[in-house]
């Protein structure tokens, strides 16, 4: 990935999207009822550990220990998952997969066409006959950029009863259509004045929606269904597109 978070910072987010995310997902593993699930990019397990009791068995993969760490705990009592650290381009499981799903941007942490062929061709590698593959991003249509404008994302309030505000800057887009973007936590104390402050940099590839469908096809992968944000809605107006692929057998 392009990007490395903390985990306590990246688990700070309280905005409501991300609870609607895991109730998407919960729904379309009871939609879909998948026996192996894969998660890409699994982060410290929000919507992975969640999902345990709903399948047999379930793989995580990160390429941070401090991430998976952190899932573990949060996966105490199941016994039906394991966690891997390895990226999730050139991952290679002897196993195959039901449902594999690439959440909330990560597939933007990959900043080379090569390498988002590489990812997807492993993916489908990975998943079964009839199984389901959701790829989650940005909808590019749709994106407005100010640059060298810090903006506020949100203010949450830690276990430690502190103030955490999180801020973002977009720097400039290069020629390879990369955003380069700074993300800012401010942590207040309950008495006023900054505790600390943190700037974490941060690479995200901006793929044209009509390329990125290109390279779902040439891939091997065939659109189930689409959708534009975690209610399942169609609107073309959002900043979201989430594609429910197959693969494409007569490939």
């Amino acid at each position: 990935m392009s990007m490395k978070y903390k985990p306590n910072l990246y688990d700070s987010d309280p905005r409501d999207f991300l609870k609607e995310e895991v109730s998407f997902y919960v729904k379309l593993i009871k939609k879909y009822k998948p026996k192996k699930i894969l998660e890409l990019g699994v982060g410290t397990g929000r919507i992975f550990k969640e999902l345990l009791n709903l399948v047999d068995y379930g793989v995580g993969i990160d390429n941070s220990d401090e991430m998976l760490s952190v899932c573990e705990k949060g996966c105490f009592g199941h016994n039906n998952y394991e966690l891997i650290n390895d990226n999730f381009v050139s991952f290679n499981l002897d196993l195959n997969f039901d449902f594999i799903y690439l959440p909330f941007n990560t597939f933007q942490h990959i900043l080379y066409k090569k390498d988002q062929i590489k990812c997807l061709e492993n993916i489908r590698k990975h998943l079964n006959k009839g199984g389901i593959f959701i790829l989650d991003v940005m909808n590019c249509q749709n994106i407005e950029l100010k640059f060298n404008e810090w903006k506020k994302d949100y203010s949450a309030k830690p276990e430690n009863g502190n103030i955490l505000e999180r801020f973002q800057n977009t720097l400039k887009i290069d020629e390879g259509n990369v955003i380069h973007k700074q993300f800012k936590y401010i942590e207040h104390g309950n008495a006023g004045g900054v505790l600390n402050e943190e700037i974490f940099d941060a690479l995200m590839k901006i793929t044209p929606n009509n390329e990125l469908e290109g390279l779902i096809g040439d891939c091997g992968f065939e659109v189930n269904d689409i959708w534009t944000n975690y209610q399942f809605d169609k609107s073309d107006d959002t900043k979201k597109i989430i594609y429910c692929l197959r693969k494409n057998e007569s490939n």
